[in-house]
């Protein structure tokens, strides 16, 4: 994993190299985080302006910064600095039991793996992280402490595989929320096959990763849902789920530093 970092004795930008496969007009992305003391909207300006001359220095390439919880008053700080908004991602919630799911599914198996990567990729050939899944990535994330098998749930029907229902715990297993003592569930990744798409599939799927939250006494549900993916949205306003946050992805594209020395 290749990394850039900035620093001024204080506050630090690092910069993490980001595969985004291989293409002939690739250019270099880096997602950057920043960690600035005291939260200073002046110190987080100069360290996002740093890290674009770093990597103008370094060759040049688009930087992506997420702002979390986006409102007017932090989108203003990356604006500053010379970064434009191109993706937000919402956060939907509801609390838990739901209505039941209409259909039945089953726990993940080894069998599953071809399928399961088939159908993400089919269904997600336009995402930019969920795309382009191999059988290497679903083991890494399969190995991760949050994952058990009897959440990733499969609908099959005539021993055809038509989606599954990926449910994600956080709680005291999951790195994200080592600090926090409640009790979460998140709907991960929901796909299904593009034949079956728009016969309903997508909603049932949901309600049965709901069902499945509910029977591990989860009693609060949570996602991410790229804003503009209208259908998904619709799914789940249908079910319960209501807006509570946005995250933002500001970008800004840096041109090689032609004046420093190779």
């Amino acid at each position: 994993m290749e990394q850039l970092l900035v620093s001024d004795g204080t506050d630090t930008a690092t910069l993490t190299k980001k595969n985004v496969g291989e293409t002939e007009t690739q250019i270099n992305t880096w997602l950057l985080e920043i960690n600035v003391a005291e939260g200073s909207r002046e110190r987080s300006q100069r360290m996002l302006e740093a890290a674009a001359q770093t990597v103008s220095i370094s060759g040049g390439g688009n930087i992506e910064y997420w702002v979390e919880n986006a409102n007017d008053e932090l989108d203003s700080v990356p604006i500053s600095a010379g970064y434009v908004p191109f993706r937000d991602l919402k956060i939907l919630s509801r609390a838990l039991p739901a209505i039941p799911s209409q259909i039945r599914t089953r726990e993940f198996t080894s069998a599953d793996v071809n399928e399961v990567i088939r159908i993400n990729n089919s269904a997600f050939d336009w995402h930019p992280e969920q795309r382009d899944m191999t059988e290497d990535r679903l083991s890494s994330t399969q190995s991760e402490a949050w994952h058990i098998d009897d959440g990733f749930r499969i609908l099959e029907d005539n021993q055809i595989v038509k989606g599954f229902c990926w449910m994600k715990l956080h709680g005291e297993h999951c790195s994200c929320c080592k600090k926090s003592k409640q009790l979460r569930g998140e709907i991960f990744v929901i796909a299904v096959d593009p034949v079956f798409q728009g016969d309903g599939v997508g909603r049932e799927l949901a309600l049965s990763g709901l069902e499945w939250l509910s029977t591990q006494k989860i009693r609060e549900v949570f996602l991410y849902v790229e804003s503009d993916n209208f259908p998904a949205l619709k799914i789940y306003d249908s079910i319960g789920f209501q807006h509570s946050s946005t995250n933002r992805c500001f970008q800004r594209i840096i041109r090689k530093d032609v004046s420093s020395k190779e």
